[in-house]
């Protein structure tokens, strides 16, 4: 199963282990302590500052915190400032030379086209079909999809985690209420290339069999 949430575990392949929401009123605050060997912390809303012993970091949405590269942040804690702030929390093994994170919005677009692969099911977003030369996880905040992982479908809605599996081709083909979602991109492997990668510009992928 490709689809998991932030209380159960992930498939055994991935490197993301876990995640959390943290939804942050204005002031109010949040303490943890790192769990894994590495940790992100991306702020998807408002304005979060992370305080560790030393001194703090503010983010504003769409930035992000490698909390393993700062001894300092081994016990944080983070106040949001502004109304609906938000973070993410992801934690995991992944390595050092990773591809990306952000925020990535969906709407249905009845008309829209399709730059990446051909698909041969209905298809209503302009988000393209496409593989990675690394895993990718999807987590979504808001709205409901239709995620495609090669032949296979999932509903989708907030506090899921899709787990893409590098060189498995994936699609959100459409949706019932506008997405909002994270996408983190992790280890580059095999040709270490960035991005969005496709059949008809890039060359045949290479899915890994046991990453489904």
């Amino acid at each position: 199963m490709s689809l998991f949430r932030s209380l159960e575990a992930p498939p055994a392949w991935c490197t993301l282990r876990s995640f959390e929401i943290i939804d942050l009123p204005e002031n109010q605050t949040a303490s943890r302590k790192q769990a894994t060997a590495k940790e992100r912390l991306l702020c998807t809303g408002g304005t979060a500052q992370i305080m560790g012993p030393d001194g703090s970091v503010i983010l504003k949405e769409g930035q992000f915190l490698d909390i393993h590269d700062k001894p300092a942040f081994a016990a944080w804690s983070v106040t949001g400032h502004g109304a609906n702030t938000q973070v993410v929390r992801l934690c995991g093994t992944w390595g050092e030379d990773i591809s990306g994170c952000g925020i990535f919005r969906v709407a249905d677009e009845p008309n829209a086209t399709n730059n990446g692969d051909p698909v041969s099911y209905p298809k209503s977003t302009r988000v393209d079909s496409h593989y990675h030369d690394c895993d990718e996880y999807w987590l979504l905040l808001e709205g409901r999809g239709t995620v495609v992982v090669g032949d296979r479908f999932f509903d989708s809605g907030p506090g899921d985690c899709v787990a893409l599996g590098m060189g498995h081709h994936h699609d959100m083909a459409s949706v019932s209420e506008p997405v909002k979602a994270v996408y983190f991109e992790t280890s580059l492997e095999g040709r270490k290339r960035v991005g969005h990668l496709w059949n008809h510009t890039h060359g045949p992928a290479q899915p890994q069999p046991e990453r489904i």
